[in-house]
């Protein structure tokens, strides 16, 4: 009520500017909270799978890569020790029967068996010396190319290892073994067929669980905004689904708490606007500590009461005395309302009613007169009911006057209620008693106030001495409004007076 309004007109020094959220970046806040977690573990998932797979994927090449160096080496340094004497001796046909015994073997593509000279003996296969290995034609290789030489032939990849072969302490040459890198690509490919099946299955596994995951950290999270919308809807009885141990659940405590408290808040304005006006209300409830005291305003004081009242009260019973003041009394206060006016209070059989305050009004003089008027018409309405359920009219009679008066809070600290005194409210209540019934009497000067004579029909009333004033206060009684006025006028009390008959129905 108040405090949305209050808010309206100031910002709190709390206020922080709105973070700045790039344009790519607005996909990502249009996201369900649900399907922000799942991606958010989901890449994370992802990542963390693929690091493993990537870093299992290069240990199992490493060490494929050093099995068939070492199955490399080994097979060289055998034949080195082999070929050691047929060297020496210069026995080719023992040189030639093992590269070709050699080169025989599934994994062996090639051998050759070289001087210290680097000039072929024998050779069986493919050999780096071919026409198509990096080493043909070639006599000045050093000791440091001798290793795991990798090379290409169409369609195959190669690599070749040498060992010198020693006699007795005797360089005699060397000895060239070539391999395949089948096998080697071969069990690459089905260790990473196994580990790419492997981390799909996980990944498919993950997905699941984070689905899962998300949904049942997110149901919290969703309970919380579901329950903020219905504080801001003005839905106080919700509940939470679950009851929650944990930080979350503290949080929905702590905004059940907040909703009951935001519950009796309302019921307490609620009821509080039914003892004073809403306008009212709201200027008090504006203030957290209302003091006493008020401030001086321009406004207008309507006294409407009923003519004879204690004579009719006299044979009813305080049943029909209630019924009959709450039955017209309502005509008052929808008259008073529809004319941004207040019901001051109501004193036995008269209602007191201001205009221009709390909230000011530049127009209050005329809506006071307005309402005096469209009392008048709804009393006349409601006698004619009356008088069908054989039931005696009953009359009112106004007072209005304008001018400066003190409007705020009176009585004491500990009751006090929102009120204005001075002596243009004492005239008013004067003008009520000095009125027969129906009329609706206001005082010279209201009348020539600016907006107001071009705007309503009066006539004398004449001069009135009235106890306490020691001057003569001109009068006149209001009769009805110009004609455009008018029109308007009906429209308002055929409004009202519907609305009050559907009430009652």
């Amino acid at each position: 009520m108040s405090g949305n309004e209050n808010q309206d007109q100031t910002t709190p020094a709390t206020d922080y500017p709105a973070p700045d959220t790039p344009e790519r970046g607005l996909f990502w806040y249009k996201l369900s909270i649900y399907y922000r977690i799942a991606l958010a573990i989901g890449v994370l998932m992802v990542a963390c799978i693929g690091i493993l797979a990537g870093v299992i994927v290069q240990h199992q090449n490493q060490v494929f890569r050093q099995q068939i160096d070492d199955l490399g080496n080994t097979v060289a340094a055998q034949i080195a020790r082999s070929v050691a004497e047929p060297i020496m001796s210069e026995d080719e046909l023992t040189m030639d029967v093992l590269t070709t015994n050699l080169t025989a073997d599934v994994n062996v593509v090639g051998t050759a068996i070289v001087s210290k000279d680097w000039e072929i003996l024998t050779r069986e296969g493919l050999t780096p010396f071919g026409e198509s290995g990096p080493w043909y034609g070639k006599n000045d290789i050093t000791v440091s190319q001798i290793g795991g030489l990798e090379w290409k032939v169409p369609g195959r990849r190669l690599v070749s290892y040498a060992r010198p072969v020693i006699f007795k302490n005797v360089h005699a040459g060397y000895v060239v073994v070539t391999m395949s890198r089948a096998a080697l690509s071969h069990s690459m490919e089905n260790a990473t067929r196994s580990i790419v099946l492997a981390t799909l299955l996980v990944l498919a596994l993950g997905t699941v669980l984070t689905l899962l995951l998300s949904r049942r950290m997110s149901r919290p999270i969703h309970d919380i905004i579901n329950a903020s919308r219905a504080l801001d809807e003005g839905a106080y009885d919700f509940s939470p689904p679950s009851v929650r141990k944990d930080e979350l659940g503290g949080v929905m405590n702590v905004m059940q708490r907040m909703a009951v408290g935001m519950q009796r808040k309302e019921k307490v304005e609620s009821t509080l606007s039914r003892y004073v006006s809403h306008r009212v209300a709201e200027a008090v409830l504006d203030h957290d500590t209302p003091n006493l005291g008020g401030h001086r305003v321009e406004a207008t004081v309507l006294f409407a009461d009923i003519v004879g009242f204690t004579r009719m009260a006299e044979g009813m019973d305080p049943e029909e005395v209630a019924s009959l003041l709450n039955e017209y009394f309502s005509h008052i206060a929808r008259a008073c309302e529809s004319n941004h006016g207040v019901v001051d209070k109501y004193i036995g059989d008269c209602a007191m009613m201001v205009f221009g305050t709390p909230q000011p009004d530049e127009d209050h003089c005329y809506r006071g007169i307005c309402t005096a008027l469209i009392i008048e018409r709804l009393v006349a309405l409601e006698n004619i009911q009356r008088e069908k359920r054989g039931y005696p009219p009953v009359m009112f009679r106004f007072g209005l006057n304008s001018g400066s008066m003190l409007a705020g809070n009176m009585g004491t600290h500990e009751r006090m209620e929102y009120t204005v005194v001075g002596g243009s409210v004492n005239l008013a209540s004067r003008l009520s008693s000095v009125a027969d019934g129906g009329q609706i009497v206001i005082t010279e000067a209201l009348y020539r106030r600016p907006g107001i004579r071009d705007r309503i029909i009066a006539r004398e009333h004449g001069a009135i001495q009235l106890r306490g004033i020691e001057q003569p206060v001109t009068t006149l009684v209001v009769e009805g409004l110009v004609p455009a006025e008018s029109e308007k006028l009906t429209r308002q009390i055929e409004t009202l007076w519907w609305q009050s008959r559907r009430q009652i129905a």
